[in-house]
């Protein structure tokens, strides 16, 4: 890799670090340019050759989790494959190392950008869903399902186990299965 690239990314990901690691003590109004540049020790002008405010930091932080995922999971373009159970487990694995991350951003009530974030994402797995089928409400159904049962269980401590919680995933949504 070019050594102009490696050290842009180390440069985004400091500033990503610096975000979070402010947002542990302020909430992210409170966060200045000049804050987030100190922290990061990167020049005011990596900051905005970058990013062009504190949410499109998040908004990155974000994208780049999502390719990770996507990276570790297996799936075609059928909705139901996102479902198998070695696909929530993988994606629950990463989530739980994410966990400082993303109970900072819940924390400070970004709870919805993050859900934003979630149903591109799901988007874009899917996106030859036809926009007039009422079937990719499932896709929001599962994608907000999949965002709450994940945050709560991230908020409690994340006690059982990624193949734990996949397996319950699974049940409740076998469960209330309407044929």
């Amino acid at each position: 890799m070019d050594k102009r690239i490696r050290e842009n990314i180390r440069v985004r990901k400091s500033i990503e670090e610096a975000l979070f690691t402010l947002l542990k003590t302020k909430k992210l109004s409170e966060i200045s340019v000049t804050d987030i540049v100190k922290v990061s020790g990167v020049a005011r002008s990596s900051y905005y050759r970058n990013f062009d405010s504190k949410e499109s930091i998040i908004e990155s932080y974000i994208q780049r989790m999502h390719d990770e995922v996507r990276e570790k999971i297996h799936f075609s373009e059928n909705m139901d494959e996102l479902l198998i159970y070695d696909n929530l487990v993988a994606s629950l694995e990463f989530y739980l190392k994410q966990k400082f991350y993303l109970l900072q951003l819940y924390n400070n009530g970004l709870g919805m950008l993050i859900q934003e974030e979630l149903n591109r994402f799901s988007e874009d797995l899917f996106g030859n869903m036809p926009q007039n089928s009422i079937h990719r409400y499932k896709l929001y159904f599962l994608s907000g399902a999949m965002l709450n049962m994940t945050m709560e269980w991230l908020k409690s401590g994340a006690m059982e186990s990624p193949r734990e919680m996949a397996t319950e995933f699974l049940n409740y949504l076998d469960a209330t299965s309407i044929e």
